[in-house]
C-alpha cells in the first residue's frame, strides 16, 4: 500500500514538472517572438503612428500658416520698395524716429525751413489713419492665430473622444476618419482666405498711406506758393507806394489830376487786403499739415524750402500698365475675388458630397453591440424626425447650395467690377498725364517768354510815366500785369508738383527722380 501511494506521488511530481517547464518555455517563446518583415511596413500600422500621414500632413499645413505669418509681419515691419508707395529714406527715418511719440521733436524738425521728405517722413511715422490702418493689418495678421488655435482644440477634442482598447494588445487610440477633423485641406483653404485677408488689408493700408503722403505733397506745394504769393504781393504793394508816391508829387506839380492818385490808393488798399488773405490761406495750409501729423493748431511751423519739381514728364503708354499692376486699388479688389474664390471652395467642401474610398465605413471601434449591455446597435432602429423614410442624410443640403449658388453670382459682379475699375484707372491716368503735361507747358510758357515782357513791360511804363509820356492807365495795367504773371507762373510751378503727386497716386507707385533741394 505504501508503495502504491509512493509511486502515484512521484508520478505527479513528474508531470507538474514537465508542465511547468513547458509554460516557462512557452512564455519565453511569446516574449522573442517578432512578426513577419511584411507585416511591419502595413498601412494599418503605418496609419497608427504618431507622425502618420494625416497627422503630419496637419502639422505641415500650420508650419504654412505659421510661416505666411512671419512673412507678413515682416512686410509690415520692413515694407519692400518693390510693393510699397512710399518709403522714408533711412537716414531721416534715423534721425525723425522719436518723432513716431514725440511731437515736440515733429515740431523742431519744421522749426525751420523743412524739406519735402522731411514731411513726408513725419507723416508716415505719426499720421493717426496711418497707424490706424497699421493695427488693421495686425488683426488680420492675428486671424492667423485664431484659425491654427481653432483647429487645434477641434482636434485635441477628437484625441480625446478616441476609443482606448486597453484590454488586448498595445495601448493606442484608435482613431477612425469621421474623427480626423478638421481636415489638412479644410485648414489650408482656411489659411489661404486669412491670406487673402491680410492682402487686403495691406493694400488697404497702402491706400491710407498714399492718400496721406500725397495730402501732405499737395499741401507743401500749395504752402510754397502761398509764401512765394506772399513775397510777390509785398513787392508790388512797394511798387504800388513808390507810384503813389510818383502820382501825388506829379499832383502837387500840376502834372497828373487827383483822379491818379485816387486810383492807384484804390489798387494800394486792394493788394493790402489780398495780401492778409494770402497770409490766412498759408495759416489754413499749415493747419492741414499740422493735422495731418497729429500736432496741435496753435504750433508754429516754418515755410518749406525752396524747390522745383521734375521736369520731365513720363510716357504714357508705358503708365497704363504700371497703374494696372501697381494701382493698391485694383490689388485689393483682386484680395478680395480671390477671398471669394476660396470661401466658395470651403462652403463646397463642407456641404456638396466628396470623394471618398470608403476608408470611414467600418471604424475601428470596440463595442458591445448584443445582450442587455450592449452599446451600440448593429443597424438603427429608429427614424429620426428629420430624416423620415426616403429623405437625404443631408436634409439642409438645398440651403448650403442656394447659398453657394448666390455667392457665385456675387463674385461674378465682383469681377466684372474688377474689370470696370481697371478700365477707368485708364481714364484716371490719362487725366493725370494730362495735368502734368499742362502745368510743364504752361511753366515753361511763363518762365522763358510772359515773365521777362510783364518786367520789361513794368519798367519801361514806370519810367515813361515818371517822364509823362505815357497815361496814367498804362502804367496801372503794366503794374497789374507784372503782379498776374508773376503769380501766375508760381502757380504753374505748384502746380506741377501737385500734377506729380496726383500721377503717382493714380499709378500707385513712385516715379519722379529724386532731387537735391534748392536752399532759399
Amino acid at each position: 500500500m505504501i508503495k502504491s501511494y509512493s509511486f502515484s506521488w512521484a508520478l505527479f511530481l513528474a508531470v507538474v514538472m514537465v508542465g511547468c517547464s513547458d509554460y516557462s518555455q512557452l512564455n519565453r517563446d511569446l516574449e522573442d517572438y517578432r512578426p513577419p518583415t511584411y507585416t511591419l511596413s502595413s498601412p494599418s500600422q503605418e496609419s497608427e503612428k504618431p507622425g502618420g500621414p494625416a497627422k503630419t500632413d496637419f502639422e505641415r499645413e500650420k508650419k504654412q500658416i505659421e510661416k505666411a505669418k512671419t512673412l507678413w509681419e515682416k512686410a509690415l515691419t520692413s515694407p519692400r520698395r518693390e510693393t510699397s508707395f512710399f518709403i522714408p529714406s533711412a537716414e531721416l527715418l534715423k534721425a525723425l524716429k522719436s518723432a513716431a511719440n514725440d511731437g515736440e521733436t515733429a515740431l523742431e524738425a519744421l522749426g525751420h525751413p523743412f524739406a519735402l521728405e522731411t514731411l513726408d517722413t513725419l507723416v508716415f511715422l505719426r499720421n493717426p489713419r496711418i497707424q490706424a490702418a497699421k493695427d488693421g493689418v495686425r488683426a488680420a495678421i492675428d486671424t492667423y492665430s485664431q484659425v491654427m488655435a481653432l483647429d487645434d482644440i477641434l482636434r485635441q477634442y477628437s484625441a480625446f473622444t478616441e476609443k482606448m482598447m486597453a484590454e488586448v494588445g498595445p495601448m493606442k487610440g484608435k482613431e477612425p476618419m469621421r474623427t480626423l477633423f478638421p481636415f489638412p485641406g479644410v485648414l489650408s483653404l482656411k489659411g489661404e482666405i486669412v491670406t487673402q485677408s491680410v492682402r487686403e488689408a495691406f493694400e488697404q493700408l497702402e491706400i491710407t498711406l498714399k492718400t496721406a503722403v500725397t495730402d501732405a505733397r499737395k499741401a507743401y506745394w500749395n504752402l510754397l506758393y502761398l509764401v512765394k504769393a506772399e513775397g510777390i504781393n509785398r513787392e508790388v504793394l512797394d511798387l504800388y507806394r513808390h507810384l503813389e508816391q510818383v502820382a501825388a508829387s506829379r499832383y502837387e506839380t500840376g502834372g497828373t489830376s487827383y483822379q491818379d492818385v485816387i486810383k492807384v490808393r484804390i489798387r494800394r488798399e486792394i493788394l493790402e487786403e489780398d495780401l492778409k488773405t494770402v497770409i490766412e490761406k498759408e495759416r489754413n495750409v499749415k493747419s492741414r499739415i499740422l493735422a495731418l501729423l497729429d500736432l496741435p493748431p496753435e504750433a508754429r511751423l516754418s515755410r518749406p524750402k525752396d524747390r522745383n519739381p521734375p521736369e520731365m514728364v513720363p510716357s504714357l503708354d508705358g503708365l497704363y500698365e504700371l497703374a494696372r499692376q501697381r494701382r493698391q486699388e485694383l490689388k485689393r479688389m483682386r484680395a478680395r475675388v480671390g477671398k471669394m474664390e476660396r470661401l466658395i471652395e470651403l462652403a463646397e467642401t463642407r456641404i456638396l458630397p466628396q470623394y471618398t474610398l470608403g476608408l470611414s465605413y467600418y471604424e475601428d471601434i470596440t463595442t458591445v453591440r448584443v445582450g442587455t449591455s450592449a452599446q451600440k446597435p448593429d443597424f438603427p432602429v429608429s427614424t429620426r424626425a428629420d430624416r423620415g423614410a426616403g429623405l437625404p442624410l443631408k436634409p439642409w443640403y438645398g440651403i448650403g447650395d442656394a447659398y453657394i449658388r448666390e455667392t457665385r453670382q456675387r463674385l461674378n459682379a465682383l469681377r466684372k467690377t474688377l474689370q470696370n475699375a481697371e478700365a477707368e484707372t485708364d481714364l484716371l491716368v490719362r487725366e493725370a498725364w494730362y495735368r502734368l503735361d499742362l502745368a510743364k507747358r504752361d511753366e515753361n510758357l511763363y518762365r522763358k517768354s510772359v515773365l521777362k515782357l510783364a518786367k520789361d513791360a513794368l519798367d519801361v511804363s514806370t519810367r515813361a510815366y515818371e517822364a509823362g509820356n505815357v497815361s496814367f492807365a498804362d502804367v496801372i495795367a503794366s503794374y497789374g500785369l507784372y503782379l498776374n504773371q508773376n503769380l501766375s507762373a508760381e502757380r504753374k510751378l505748384s502746380d506741377m508738383g501737385i500734377a506729380w503727386a496726383d500721377l503717382e497716386m493714380v499709378v500707385g507707385s513712385p516715379l519722379s527722380p529724386k532731387k537735391k533741394e534748392v536752399h532759399p
